[in-house]
């Protein structure tokens, strides 16, 4: 498919953030609310880290929720990045695209200052042209969605220019808005290929199974 632009999700699609992910939200736990059970966090993740808090705890109170979002974020983007691990074959795959000419961003609801340095931990930032992020702009983004479309205008892309690759229900949804391509992957925590109701076009089992039909 001859796109010139992919945009990747992070978390679940090019790395495995779980192992931090869970660290920080067992140590906001026990800051928090030590007396709580913990819960299995892996079947929330996705969402902004507020939602999974809330989901995965059927919790509504908005200082508790705030309480654990501040103290997750704090030992996240301290500590709990440094366990991100990449999935199997990723560095090499993106640089086939890479030296290709194809165009690769980021898109993701991890903030800023985290997928920043996860992308420098791996390194990975050479491979990225531009990277999306709910706070790459003030105020911001309230949705994937919306970042993908501001995305598509500030690129001034068509809607047969790029693809969207990732693994949850709100990557399905801005390739739909966006009118891209979607491609979802199935080895990663939001079972997107199970649960849409929006279109996928290309199944991904293994990442580099994407150099077959980009």
């Amino acid at each position: 498919m001859p796109v010139k632009h992919i945009f990747f999700d992070l978390d679940g699609t090019l790395v495995d953030s779980y192992p931090g992910i869970l660290f920080s939200f067992e140590v906001a736990m026990t800051e928090v609310i030590p007396d709580r059970k913990i819960p299995d966090f892996l079947r929330f993740v996705g969402p902004p880290v507020r939602e999974v808090f809330r989901l995965a705890l059927t919790e509504n109170d908005p200082k508790i929720l705030e309480s654990l979002e501040a103290s997750f974020r704090k030992n996240y983007d301290l500590f709990g990045y440094k366990k991100t691990k990449l999935y199997p074959c990723v560095f090499e795959s993106l640089d086939l695209l890479h030296k290709s000419g194809k165009i690769c961003h980021i898109l993701t609801n991890k903030p800023k200052n985290p997928t920043l340095k996860i992308l420098e931990c791996l390194s990975l930032n050479p491979f990225f042209t531009e990277i999306f992020t709910p706070d790459s702009r003030q105020p911001s983004f309230t949705s994937k969605e919306e970042a993908a479309l501001e995305a598509k205008r500030l690129l001034q892309l068509n809607p047969s220019d790029a693809i969207i690759v990732g693994d949850s229900k709100d990557d399905a949804l801005a390739a739909k808005v966006c009118g891209f391509h979607f491609a979802a992957v199935t080895y990663g925590y939001g079972r997107v290929h199970e649960q849409s109701i929006n279109p996928i076009h290309f199944i991904v089992k293994k990442f580099e199974n994407i150099l077959k039909f980009i």
